[in-house]
């Protein structure tokens, strides 16, 4: 009992340790578990700043629970197009528009919303991949392959993954601008690279419309991309793992690769504004 009396506070820690390495063992031993407390673990380190994004991995690891919610076609008075990067018709997951609406009904009149992308086919998302791959090899002959798909990985989603985005229909990229298609000034221009997710360099206006438009988004619980002010999404694996929902996603591909017959629509098409 002496020894007990005089040693109790180092018996306390020991047995914590012991208690410590026994929960570590028991999570450890099972991947499933490793995969559970990496995810958490990756949202924590993100949400204190020590990381400034979330590891793709774990993004992929994200649980979609389809809801074959409808893509609709947008169309509303204060939402303009960009012609030239959105692939036609213009659509996104019902629920999405509906909340891009609600923003676009409290815009004051010299205020527009511009989308530069929406929806993206499958098919869509490789051409362009191959585009950009070619583009830059032309542009940068003796860049080495890992680099420049890192370049590339930046402007257009790689065909062969699926982390959710513009293939789910509940990705949109999009400005604020006047009447006119002229955006504000956010620093950088949609898809240019340099600076595009840092503040440091921004003038106060720059920095006040990328956080104009980051209020307005997450009012309707829009989740903004790390490192691109232009990309936002509502209920694909981004959202679900910024949220630290790893349950929580319920928008996954509208397309899906059917053997010999390639990528064919499975979600369901409402081609009207009524929403």
């Amino acid at each position: 009992m002496d020894f007990i009396k005089y040693n109790l506070q180092e018996i306390i820690v020991a047995g914590a340790a012991l208690a410590v390495i026994c929960l570590a063992y028991y999570i450890l031993k099972s991947k499933k578990r490793r995969r559970k407390v990496g995810f958490y673990l990756n949202f924590i380190m993100y949400k204190l700043g020590i990381m400034k994004r979330m590891s793709k991995t774990y993004i992929g690891m994200v649980h979609v629970k389809e809801s074959y919610e409808p893509l609709v076609e947008v169309s509303h008075p204060k939402i303009i197009v960009n012609k030239e990067t959105v692939e036609q018709p213009v659509m996104l997951r019902k629920e999405v528009a509906a909340r891009l609406y609600k923003i676009a009904n409290k815009l004051p009149d010299n205020q527009y919303i511009k989308i530069y992308s929406a929806y993206r086919s499958r098919i869509a998302l490789y051409e362009r991949w191959k585009d950009e791959v070619a583009l830059m090899e032309k542009e940068n002959p003796n860049m080495q392959r890992g680099e420049l798909l890192s370049l590339v990985k930046f402007k257009v989603s790689a065909p062969n993954i699926n982390m959710g985005g513009h293939d789910t229909g509940a990705a949109i990229d999009l400005a604020l601008c006047d009447k006119n298609g002229k955006d504000l000034d956010y620093g950088t221009k949609y898809h240019e690279s340099s600076q595009a997710g840092s503040l440091i360099s921004l003038n106060t206006d720059q920095k006040n419309n990328r956080k104009y438009l980051l209020r307005l988004m997450k009012s309707q619980n829009f989740i903004q991309q790390p490192g691109q002010w232009w990309h936002y999404s509502f209920g694909d694996r981004y959202w679900a793992a910024y949220k630290g929902k790893r349950l929580g996603a319920f928008y996954g591909s509208a397309e899906k690769e059917f053997e010999n017959s390639g990528y064919v629509r499975v979600i369901k098409t409402i081609v009207s504004s009524n929403i």
